[in-house]
C-alpha cells in the first residue's frame, strides 16, 4: 500500500471577497488541478460546513441504523438497503434524492430537519466546487453549473458498515462514482481508500475535513483530463463505520460527451463517445442488482471508449 496522502486543500479564500485571498484562491485552484489529474480525490479544510452540524448529522444516522431491521425495511428500495453479500451483513444504507424529501422518515424525530440542514449545506458547497472546477478546467465559472442545470438528481447517502469478519474485509468494492462530484464525511474509524498507480492509499479520517472525489461525467467532459478515481471501502474488525456522501448527479436525459474545449478545440480526439447519463446509470445499478459472473464484465465509464 503506498504511503503517500491525497492533498488537503483550503478553501476558506473562497468564502472571504477581499483582494489578498486572491493569492490564496490562486493556491488553492493549483493544488485542486494537481489533485484532478493525479488521484481524483483531494480533502477540502475551513469548506464552511459547521461542524456541529457534521455531528449531529452523524449522531442521526448512527440512532437509524440502530433501529429494528423491521422498522428500517418498512421504508422502500432504494431508499433503504441492506447488503446480503455472503450472508453476512456487510453493510447498510440511508438514500434519498432530494426531490423527495416530503416522504422522508422523521424517525428519530427531528431526523428530516436535521438532514434538510444538511442537504442545504452539501448543495450550497457543491455549487461553490462546481465554480472551482470549472475554472480548473479553463471553463467560465458558471459552465459546469449551466450544464447540470437542475438540483433534483443530487442525492444524499448515510451509510453503516458492519464490522469485518476474518475471511471477509469487503466494506464496498473498487468502484467511480457515475455522476459529477461527490463529497463524503467519514467517522474517526476511516477505511475509505483511493486508487493511484495500482496501490491504495488510506484516506485519513479526520473530523473538520470533507472528502471530495472527482466522477465519471467530469472525466468524459474533459475528455481525460480529469480523473475519475477509482476508491473502495475496506472494514475494519470489531467496529462498526459509519459515513455520509452527498452526490451531484445529472437529469436522465442530458447528453454527456466529451466538450469541444477538450478535443475539436484543441486538436484532441474524444475518447468517449457520447451517452445519455439515465443510460450509463442503469448500466451500472445492473452491476448491483445482477452482478456478472467475471469481475471484467461490470460496467464502468470505460464502456463507452472510443477504441484506438
Amino acid at each position: 500500500m503506498a504511503s503517500s496522502a491525497i492533498p488537503t486543500i483550503d478553501v476558506s479564500p473562497y468564502f472571504r471577497s477581499d483582494e489578498e485571498n486572491e493569492e490564496g484562491k490562486k493556491k488553492a485552484m493549483e493544488q485542486i488541478i494537481d489533485a484532478c489529474v493525479s488521484y481524483g480525490f483531494f480533502q477540502i479544510a475551513n469548506h464552511g460546513i459547521p461542524l456541529d452540524s457534521l455531528s449531529t448529522t452523524m449522531d442521526m444516522y448512527k440512532t437509524f441504523f440502530a433501529s429494528s431491521d423491521e422498522e428500517k425495511s418498512s421504508l422502500p428500495e432504494p431508499n433503504y438497503i441492506k447488503s446480503t453479500q455472503k450472508s453476512a451483513g456487510t453493510y447498510e444504507h440511508l438514500w434519498f434524492r432530494l426531490s423527495s424529501f416530503s416522504a422522508f422518515t422523521n424517525n428519530p424525530p427531528q431526523f428530516r430537519h436535521v438532514l434538510e440542514e444538511m442537504a442545504s449545506h452539501f448543495t450550497k458547497l457543491g455549487v461553490l466546487l462546481e465554480r472551482i472546477i470549472s475554472e480548473c478546467l479553463g471553463l467560465p465559472p458558471d459552465f459546469l453549473g449551466n450544464y447540470k442545470n437542475d438540483r433534483s438528481r443530487d442525492s444524499m447517502m448515510g451509510l453503516h458498515y458492519f464490522p469485518a469478519k476474518e475471511d471477509d474485509n469487503t466494506g464496498k468494492p473498487a468502484h467511480e462514482d457515475p455522476g459529477f462530484f461527490s463529497i463524503l464525511y467519514q467517522d474517526e474509524v476511516g477505511g475509505l481508500q483511493v486508487q493511484k498507480d495500482g496501490h491504495w492509499i488510506p484516506i485519513a479520517p479526520s473530523k473538520d475535513k470533507l472528502v471530495v472525489n472527482i466522477g465519471d461525467v467530469i472525466q468524459v467532459l474533459s475528455n481525460n483530463k480529469f480523473k475519475s478515481a477509482t476508491h473502495r471501502v475496506v472494514r475494519p474488525t470489531e467496529t462498526h463505520r459509519y459515513s455520509c456522501a452527498f452526490f451531484y448527479n445529472l437529469q436522465g436525459d442530458k447528453w454527456v460527451e466529451p466538450l469541444p474545449q477538450f478535443t475539436t478545440e484543441i486538436g484532441e480526439s474524444p475518447e468517449y463517445r457520447g451517452f445519455h447519463f439515465d443510460e450509463y446509470l442503469q448500466l451500472r445499478l445492473r452491476n448491483r442488482s445482477h452482478p456478472p459472473a467475471r469481475p471484467e464484465d461490470f460496467i464502468h465509464i470505460t464502456h463507452y471508449s472510443i477504441s484506438c
